[in-house]
């Protein structure tokens, strides 16, 4: 968490980057880490997500006159748009031009406004950065006269990563971001938006998420590439099986029966949805009997899966969670976020966790010449308006 001290220091920051006036307002929302189901989410079935106590924070005061001023601490990067002419420019803020734009098309037009982004999440690290930061915007143009319930502000930033930004995510990250609960995980049914929150009941247990180094775009990725086969896979089994929306609608036991209509491919993209699925909703019921063991086997199996079937794990992202399991105390590990780079997550019995912390570092060093960076992380609150700090 980024302290009082740290925020002071961004509001002088805010005034001598924009000059001076009315004090800015803060808002916050978090960055998330998906326990278990990967890609399941666009495929209309369950996720299990925390919100992490790191994410964006955003100071924003309304302007008189355009055009936006924008600028990110993190990356030392300004940009700016005219309210009434917002084009992709291919940079970081076209994740909040996208969420400025779509929220402009509901309440009329928005005046222009200054706003100072910073935080303490990773970035291109599958701890969902951009989702943070289309959260953060999308709550803060309160400030703005536009005031979105948790809802829509899901919608409409989930629609500039869609449409504008140009990468076909599902709902997950958004909704983490916006809905969760601290001390809980959230099991989302993607298909129809209902969820439940689950209580993080595994006690003497920490979650660690190493990063493996290696950013990587989901715009760049075989992401788009991977829900296209799913879709393909979905309308071959429809044949057979009969209208479905989406790939986890069908039953093991119908895949079973029907996959012989895939390609190999296709096969290997299904099976891998389906099961996952199963896996998310045992997964919860683990998590609340305060089964760390089962649930660590369970993540492992979905780091097989998401291996082996859906082929978007890395060298990096195997070789960090081969060498965590490996270490005493970890449960299970798998990967988290959409792959092809960024961080592996860890249930670690706490009592090992200074050790696991020294250990695999160094030992995946050895094995990549790659910096592993180590976060501790728990269960924390979703976005929200800072009052007081």
């Amino acid at each position: 968490m980024i302290s009082a001290e740290e925020i002071k220091q961004k509001i002088v920051e805010f005034d001598r980057r924009f000059g001076r006036g009315v004090q800015p307002s803060l808002y916050f929302a978090p960055g998330r880490v998906n326990l278990i189901g990967e890609h399941t989410d666009y495929n209309g079935g369950y996720v299990l997500p925390i919100a992490v106590e790191q994410g964006t924070y955003m100071l924003i005061r309304k302007s008189e006159l355009p055009p936006s001023r924008l600028f990110t601490a993190n990356l030392e990067i300004e940009a700016r748009f005219n309210p009434s002419d917002i084009k992709k420019e291919e940079d970081w803020a076209d994740y909040v031009r996208g969420v400025y734009l779509y929220a402009s098309e509901i309440f009329g037009s928005l005046p222009p406004f200054d706003a100072l982004y910073f935080g303490d999440l990773p970035l291109s690290s599958g701890l969902s950065s951009s989702a943070s930061i289309e959260l953060v915007t999308a709550i803060a143009l309160e400030s703005l006269g536009c005031n979105l319930s948790k809802a829509e502000a899901v919608k409409i930033a989930r629609r500039a990563e869609n449409e504008f930004v140009g990468v076909s995510c599902g709902v997950m990250d958004q909704f983490a971001s916006a809905f969760a609960k601290k001390g809980h995980a959230l099991l989302l049914n993607c298909d129809n938006l209902d969820f439940r929150l689950v209580p993080f009941n595994l006690l003497d247990v920490s979650i660690v998420v190493a990063n493996t180094g290696v950013k990587r775009s989901l715009v760049d990725s075989a992401y788009n590439e991977r829900r296209s086969e799913c879709e393909e896979a979905l309308s071959l089994l429809a044949e057979k099986i009969g209208p479905l929306r989406n790939l986890c609608q069908i039953k093991p036991r119908q895949f079973e029966e029907y996959k012989w209509v895939l390609t190999e491919n296709l096969k290997k993209r299904a099976e891998h949805v389906i099961y996952e699925n199963l896996r998310v909703e045992e997964a919860a019921r683990c998590l609340e009997a305060g089964q760390a063991k089962t649930l660590g086997h369970l993540m492992n199996r979905s780091h097989e899966s998401l291996r082996d079937l859906f082929e978007v794990s890395s060298h990096e992202l195997d070789t960090l969670q081969e060498i965590s399991l490996e270490q005493q105390g970890v449960f299970g590990c798998r990967m988290t976020g959409a792959g092809f780079g960024g961080c592996v997550v860890c249930l670690v019995e706490t009592s090992y966790l200074d050790r696991y912390l020294r250990r695999v570092p160094g030992l995946y060093w050895k094995a990549t010449h790659l910096e592993a960076e180590m976060l501790v992380v728990a269960p924390g609150e979703g976005a929200r308006k800072v009052e007081e700090f």
